[in-house]
């Protein structure tokens, strides 16, 4: 009798265990929200490529079906599109006018490309309206040797073809910019300039890459002052400080608009260093309001930070 109470004392806890165990388990399962459904990229449907009518015979009319073709080619080679989603829609609207002067004409074109991947719901939607336009020169034969727009359509069908690829282009490395690798954006911030520099800063903040801060912190200095100011929101944005050194020793006291934006910049990204700077600017600068200016963004700067300590002091 002893050995068998003692055994079915030794169970019983056992037991009890195991239910609290389920019980957490099935709880936990309760709280935690169901992933959301995984839709597939979409397919690369049918693509409708409408051609304005040539305004007169110096322009060539286009055919729709090979810039189709290679419209085709070019987007399943940038890997947005799987073999077996949904289709997705491509609307083209292309524009072309043969402009001469003289011995010298111009190609000139518009395209416009609007894709439905019909996932609007979807996080990685694909759907975009772009458009671009651009031109390319030409000789202009002889008088008495007029040539019909017709033996020019490799040349606007070039031009076209060009344009959008490179408005199809972007698009991809926007993408990659902001959803792709670490190494995407990168190698954008690498280049001397361009559209695409200015997205990977903004895409330093925004996404928290703390590790091209040190390329950020060059770009304070940059001629360009979109530049400047994009890559010091971007290093407000992942708080570093480092960014208060730079600008302290790199920028001119005398450039009134300049202090306006280093002296918020300085109070938001705070620290001791950031104080004395304020403090320094509030007592010895020859303008009152930026004088004036410092002493309240000094002011911003301490409640913060005593904001900060107060949920965590005794």
């Amino acid at each position: 009798m002893s050995r068998l109470r003692q055994g079915t004392s030794a169970v019983a806890p056992s037991a009890l265990a195991l239910a609290c165990v389920l019980h957490a388990l099935g709880c936990h399962h309760k709280e935690t929200p169901a992933p959301p459904p995984v839709v597939p990229l979409p397919s690369l449907g049918a693509i409708d490529v409408q051609i304005a009518p040539p305004a007169d015979d110096r322009t060539p009319h286009l055919d729709g079906p090979p810039l189709e073709k290679a419209l085709r080619q070019h987007l399943l080679g940038t890997g947005l599109f799987s073999p077996a989603g949904p289709p997705a829609k491509l609307a083209v609207r292309i524009r072309v006018e043969a402009v001469e002067a003289g011995a010298v004409g111009e190609a000139r074109a518009e395209v416009e490309l609007a894709l439905d991947d019909g996932r609007a719901d979807a996080a990685d939607n694909l759907s975009f309206k772009l458009a671009g336009q651009g031109s390319s020169r030409y000789a202009v034969p002889p008088r008495g040797r007029k040539a019909p727009g017709a033996t020019r359509a490799p040349l606007f069908d070039e031009l076209v073809l060009r344009i959008a690829g490179d408005l199809i282009d972007g698009y991809v490395a926007r993408r990659q910019i902001q959803e792709g690798p670490p190494a995407a954006v990168h190698a954008a911030l690498q280049a001397d300039g361009g559209e695409l520099r200015d997205e990977a800063i903004r895409a330093v903040g925004a996404r928290k890459l703390r590790d091209e801060a040190p390329r950020l912190l060059t770009l304070l200095s940059d001629p360009d002052e979109p530049t400047r100011d994009a890559a010091l929101g971007a290093l407000i944005a992942l708080g570093d400080r480092r960014a208060v050194s730079e600008l302290t020793r790199t920028r001119s006291l005398r450039d009134r608009r300049e202090m306006r934006k280093i002296i918020e910049a300085i109070s938001i990204l705070g620290g001791q260093e950031a104080d004395d700077y304020l403090s320094f600017v509030a007592a010895t600068h020859d303008d009152d309001e930026i004088r004036a200016e410092a002493a309240a963004a000094r002011a911003r700067l301490a409640r913060r930070e005593n904001d900060a300590v107060a949920p965590g002091s005794p």
